[in-house]
C-alpha cells in the first residue's frame, strides 16, 4: 500500500454532505493507519471524528477576510511540515484562497467541487475558480464535472468523478431496537392514522420549502401530515417558512422537526410514506436521494442535477420534471395508492443500486485509490 499523510481543510465541521465526507474519509484512513489530518474552524459534528486515529487542528479557515489569510496561512504551513503533509485536500472555496498564502508547496494539491456555485458575476466566477488551480480535482458527480469543465474551463484530464456515498449499512430499513423507535415515536408525537410525507433538507431558501407549500396546500382536508427536517440555523427563513405556514392555514398538515440526530433521522425515513426532493435549482449530489433508496423509500425528486444521476436507470416514478407541481402533486397521489408489494419491488431494487453505486464503501475504496495514485 503506497503510504501518505493527507491533510483535508473544511471551514467548518457543523453540518452538511461535504462535513460529513470529510468525516468519513479521515476515519477510514486513521483506521489504516495512514496519516489522517483535518482542519477545520470546529462544529457540533467533531465529536463524529475519531480523534484516536485523526488529529484534528482548530484554525478560522472558514473566514472570506483576506486580511488574515497570510496569517492562518502560516499556522496551516507549519501544521504541513511538522507533519509531513504529502497531499492537502481542499474541500471549500475559503481555504483555497488561504492556500495561495502558503509559499512552500512540498505536497500535492487536490479540491473537491461540491456544487457548481453561483458564478453569476466576474467575481463569485474569479473566488469559485480556485479550487480549480488544484493538481487533482475530484467532482462529487457527472453533473458537476461537466458543469465545471464548461463554466471555469477546467482541463477533463485532472478531474475525477468520486459520488459521494451514504452508510447503507446503518441506513437499513430494519428497525432492531423496538423500544427506542417506539419513544422516538412518542417523543415527536408521529400519528399512525395519517400519510407521512417527508421534506428533509437544510431549512434555507433554495432547497424549495416554501415553494412546496403550494402543493401541501391542496391536502389541507386529507390525513396527510407533512414534515420538513433539516438544519434551521438560518433563523431569519426559518421564522419566514412558519409565518407562510400559519398564513396559509396549513399548520396542522405541516410540521417543522428541525435538525435530527442520525438515529431520529433514519428513524424519520422509516415512518414516512414519500420523501421529497424538490430544490430551486440543482444539486451537485443530494445525499437524501440515497438515503431514502437506501431505506427502501420512494423519494419524489426533481430530475435534475446529482439527483439524476442517482436516479438513472431506476423507475420513472421517482422522477419529476423540475419545478412541476401539477406533476409532483400526482406523483404523490400515485405512491399513496401502490400495493405494498409494489413497494416492496421498488425498494428492493432501489437498495441494491444505492449499494452498487452509492454507498460509503465504494465511496471510501474510491478515495483510498485516488489518494494513493496521487502520491506516486
Amino acid at each position: 500500500m503506497q503510504n501518505f499523510n493527507l491533510l483535508q481543510i473544511i471551514p467548518s465541521l457543523e453540518s452538511g454532505g461535504a462535513e460529513q465526507g470529510t468525516i468519513d474519509v479521515a476515519n477510514f484512513l486513521g483506521e489504516k493507519n495512514l496519516g489522517s489530518f483535518v482542519v477545520s474552524n470546529g462544529g457540533k459534528m467533531l465529536n463524529l471524528l475519531n480523534k484516536r486515529n485523526t488529529i484534528h487542528f482548530e484554525l478560522p479557515v472558514h473566514s472570506k477576510n483576506f486580511l488574515t489569510m497570510p496569517f492562518i496561512a502560516k499556522k496551516l504551513n507549519k501544521i504541513i511540515l511538522d507533519n509531513n503533509i504529502n497531499i492537502v485536500h481542499l474541500r471549500s472555496r475559503a481555504p483555497a484562497w488561504v492556500l495561495k498564502f502558503v509559499h512552500n508547496k512540498t505536497f500535492k494539491l487536490v479540491s473537491t467541487f461540491h456544487n457548481v456555485y453561483g458564478s453569476e458575476n466576474f467575481l463569485k466566477k474569479h473566488y469559485n475558480k480556485a479550487l480549480g488551480q488544484a493538481d487533482y480535482i475530484v467532482a462529487i458527480s457527472e453533473f458537476v464535472k461537466l458543469k465545471i469543465i464548461d463554466t471555469y474551463k477546467i482541463n477533463e484530464k485532472k478531474i475525477t468523478v468520486i459520488n459521494r456515498g451514504i452508510d447503507t449499512k446503518f441506513l437499513d430499513p430494519q428497525i432492531n431496537d423496538e423500544d427506542k423507535f417506539a419513544e422516538f415515536i412518542l417523543k415527536f408525537n408521529i400519528p399512525n392514522d395519517k400519510k407521512i410525507i417527508l421534506f428533509p433538507g437544510r431549512l434555507t431558501k433554495w432547497k424549495g420549502q416554501i415553494k412546496f407549500l403550494n402543493i401541501i396546500e391542496s391536502y389541507k382536508d386529507q390525513q396527510i401530515i407533512f414534515y420538513f427536517i433539516g438544519d434551521e440555523k438560518n433563523i431569519s427563513y426559518y421564522s419566514k417558512l412558519i409565518n407562510e405556514i400559519n398564513k396559509r392555514n396549513i399548520a396542522r398538515n405541516c410540521k417543522i422537526l428541525g435538525h435530527l440526530s442520525k438515529q431520529n433521522l433514519k428513524m424519520m425515513y422509516k415512518c414516512a410514506d414519500v420523501i421529497i426532493s424538490a430544490p430551486l435549482k440543482p444539486e451537485g449530489f443530494c445525499r437524501t436521494i440515497s438515503e431514502s433508496l437506501a431505506m427502501k423509500k420512494i423519494i419524489l425528486s426533481y430530475n435534475f442535477g446529482g439527483a439524476k444521476d442517482q436516479l438513472s436507470g431506476l423507475d420513472e416514478i421517482y422522477k419529476v420534471t423540475p419545478h412541476d407541481h401539477v406533476e409532483m402533486k400526482n406523483k404523490i397521489d400515485q405512491v399513496l395508492k401502490l400495493s405494498n408489494e409494489h413497494q416492496n419491488n421498488l425498494g428492493f431494487i432501489s437498495r441494491r443500486h444505492v449499494v452498487d453505486n452509492f454507498s460509503k464503501d465504494r465511496m471510501l475504496d474510491n478515495y483510498l485509490q485516488f489518494y494513493q495514485n496521487t502520491a506516486l
